[in-house]
This record gives C-alpha cells, structure tokens and sequence, in this order.
C-alpha cells in the first residue's frame, strides 16, 4: 500500500507543471524515458521510507536510472522487476500474466504478479484481456506491436487492428479477465469499433 502512494505522490510531483514544483527544475516530462525515470523515484522514495525525503541528487540519480532503463528496453533486453510495479516478480512465477488495458483509444501491455492491485494502481477505464506470461512475454508483445507504440512510452500503444485482433484471440485462448477488477468506469469495447 505504502509503494502505491510513494509512486501517486511522486508521480503528482513529477507531473506538476508550475516551475515551482519539487522536481519541476530537474524533470523534462518530453524525456522518452520519463515513465522509467519515475518509477525509479518511486523505488528510491520506497527504500527511503519516505516519498518527502527524496532530494535533488536522488532525483538526479533517478533520471539516470531511469534513462538506463529505458536505452535498455530499447535494445530489446530484458529488464530485472521493477519493486515500484512488481515487488517479488521473477520471470519463473507462476502468478505473473500479461494484461491489456485501455485508457482512451490506447492500450498498455503490461504484466504482473497482482492483477487486482495493479489495476487498483492503474485504474484503467477497462481491462481487455489477460494472459499467462512474464517479462519475456511481456517483452516479445512490445516487439510485436512496435509500430503502434504511442510515441515516448514504453508500454503504451495505440488500438490498431492488429492489436485488437491480439486481443481477441487471447480472449478467445483463456477467457474473459477476472469480473469485478477496479476500474475507472465500464467503458466502450474498442474491439467492437
């Protein structure tokens, strides 16, 4: 629970866009890597025990890291769990799924070992599909659908046909997601559009 309100608070800070916020002088919301960059000060602020602790030079550490992993990503490699989504994940559990979620006309591949706390963390306007799978999985769906990546994001990407033909056979393969996942609201099918 303290990890979700460490990543809200930060997150609000890093998003704030008066040039008297705590990070506003540090952070360039346009950086590719932005995502990556928050949740490592979300880890660091974890550690710490105290989201308010964070200083300029752990943010300055942070945006490193960040940057690290996001080239990463780019390359193609796997990346270790992040503790700021994934405490415990381990490519080997057999908890871990891969999920489709849609905000808007967008959908985030992304995975997990708890889908209900995930979600309660995201609050997607609805959770499309869910599937087996790890990192690797999660990984080889970002390479799949590389051209629909929404552009300085990570995991998000737009619902082109492809996707949306992804996503149904997943459907089709294990099933309607869990009933009763925290939402923001039922919203419309975009694989109905």
């Amino acid at each position: 629970m303290y990890k979700v309100r460490a990543q809200n608070l930060l997150a609000q800070h890093a998003h704030e866009e008066t040039p008297d916020g705590p990070f506003a002088h540090l952070l360039d919301r346009e950086d590719p890597a932005f995502p990556e960059i928050v949740l490592a000060l979300t880890d660091i602020a974890f550690e710490l025990g105290d989201p308010d602790a964070v200083d300029d030079d752990m943010v300055k550490a942070a945006i490193r890291i960040g940057r690290a992993r996001h080239d990463r990503h780019q390359r193609g490699e796997v990346l270790p769990p992040k503790t700021g989504i994934m405490p415990g994940l381990r490519e080997t559990d057999p908890r871990a799924v891969v999920y489709y979620i849609r905000r808007g006309a967008m959908v985030k591949i992304g995975t997990t070992i708890d889908l209900r706390g995930r979600m309660a963390a995201l609050l997607p306007e609805e959770v499309l599909a869910i599937e087996p799978g790890d990192q690797k999985l999660e990984v080889q769906r970002h390479q799949t659908f590389r051209a629909l990546r929404v552009p300085g994001q990570r995991e998000w990407f737009y619902a082109g046909r492809e996707l949306q033909d992804h996503i149904k056979e997943v459907l089709a393969q294990h099933g309607p997601p869990p009933a009763g996942l925290p939402t923001l609201q039922p919203g419309n099918d975009i694989l109905d559009a």
